[in-house]
């Protein structure tokens, strides 16, 4: 089974910081049309929020898209976000087999990411982000090699499976595709984190994480869930690890070791996602510049702009009836959003083409895009101490570290919908 090949437009990739903190119309589309039934639905006694009834327990869907952002490089989302579908697609990764791969990687730099489906089940994903350990740079080794490696082969497993769905635990998951990258002659050595999830049709969700990659999950403007990082020391995660023969034999002879935790050392999680919910996977990237009130102040700000949250502060957060819409290709209007954007102008935007070659703004493109431009804007602010520069603070007191902390940045958003079955 192939993976998906993007495209993307040509055209200034450079965004200037007040242009990058409004440019949500520049975003992904996705290249298919949703082919769920829209949502029926009622206004309950409630003022906001909208019940839904069915005579058998409502189906979750899972509207799914990326951004990320190579570090050293100027952030363009119209150019890495990334959008997938279960309909149409059958899984979104680098190809490992790819003759040309480091030339055709998806441009995350040294993080990686997927999204499946997981077998012939239209109606279940596997998804999941990864960050390579830059330290293997100093041997020669590509960093970037392992963690797209990794994410390409979970990919693989996930849309193989050829067992019931409720079988397959992304601890497994990231045991098989770890398996396969020991496997893989093409790749000698290397390390990665790793975050992964495993979504069913009913909204039961498990996660497994290692090290310092991880997730959040908001409710009605409020954080319902979030990891914890593992780590073993200061700036030193819990990570996966392909150790060479020869560098092992040295680390023996000069009295070092290398850090090799395993899949079985993930931390697994299990939540249930309900409609309007909003789940981000995202590498250290984000989490070392944006803490989660950070996260859930982004997110609530476009949900409620876009209009899939309703309400205030003093009526409470409910669900709009348009959120299905809101998700399809198409659904987010550029017109309330602000006019300073990279594109060339409000009534002839640039066009960009992403996945099979169709447009359309989408809701969790705008989710995603979003929290990989404001972790890139905080990277770079010497002025705002982030979650790494306070946490080096308290481990190197007598240091002086401030500002962000520059690095590559990849967030994966999954945003829940009710369908009928």
């Amino acid at each position: 089974m192939a993976f998906l090949v993007f495209a993307s437009r040509n055209g200034s990739s450079l965004l200037t910081s007040a242009a990058a903190r409004a440019w949500c119309p520049a975003i992904g589309r996705l290249s298919h049309h949703d082919l769920q039934a829209p949502l029926s639905s009622h206004k309950g006694s409630g003022l906001l929020y909208q019940r839904r009834h069915f005579s058998s327990k409502p189906q979750i869907t899972y509207r799914i898209s990326v951004s990320c952002s190579a570090k050293g490089r100027p952030f363009n989302p119209e150019k890495t976000c990334y959008n997938f579908d279960s309909v149409q697609h059958s899984a979104l990764a680098d190809n490992p087999n790819s003759k040309s791969k480091r030339q055709n990687r998806l441009g995350c730099g040294e993080d990686a990411f997927f999204v499946s489906r997981v077998g012939n089940d239209l109606a279940a994903v596997a998804f999941g982000v990864a960050d390579g350990v830059g330290g293997w740079a100093e041997f020669g080794i590509d960093p970037a090699d392992f963690s797209h490696g990794l994410c390409s082969y979970m990919a693989k497993s996930a849309l193989h499976w050829e067992h019931p769905v409720e079988r397959l635990r992304p601890k497994n998951l990231i045991q098989m595709g770890y398996n396969m990258l020991l496997e893989d002659g093409s790749i000698s050595a290397g390390g990665s984190t790793a975050s992964v999830g495993v979504a069913q049709k009913d909204g039961r969700l498990e996660l497994a994480n290692l090290g310092d990659s991880g997730s959040v999950l908001l409710r009605l403007a409020a954080v319902h869930h979030y990891s914890v990082p593992q780590t073993h020391d200061f700036n030193t995660p819990y990570q996966l690890s392909m150790i060479p023969p020869q560098r092992r034999a040295q680390g023996v002879t000069f009295g070092g070791s290398y850090i090799e935790d395993l899949p079985r050392d993930a931390v697994v999680t299990n939540v249930g996602m309900q409609h309007g919910d909003v789940l981000i996977l995202a590498t250290d990237g984000v989490f070392d510049n944006l803490n989660n009130q950070d996260i859930l102040k982004i997110i609530t700000t476009r949900m409620i702009s876009a209009g899939a949250w309703e309400g205030s502060a003093a009526e409470g957060i409910g669900i709009s009836e348009r959120l299905n819409e809101l998700t399809k290709p198409g659904g987010v209007d550029i017109e309330f959003l602000s006019p300073q954007t990279s594109f060339k102008s409000a009534e002839q935007p640039s066009k960009s083409v992403l996945c099979n070659g169709t447009y359309g703004h989408t809701l969790q493109a705008l989710l995603a895009a979003s929290i990989v431009g404001e972790a890139k804007l905080a990277s770079i602010d010497s002025r705002r101490d982030g979650p790494f520069a306070k946490e080096a603070q308290r481990y190197f007191p007598w240091e002086v570290y401030h500002g962000g902390k520059v690095d590559d940045i990849c967030a994966l958003v999954v945003v829940a919908v009710e369908a009928v079955p």
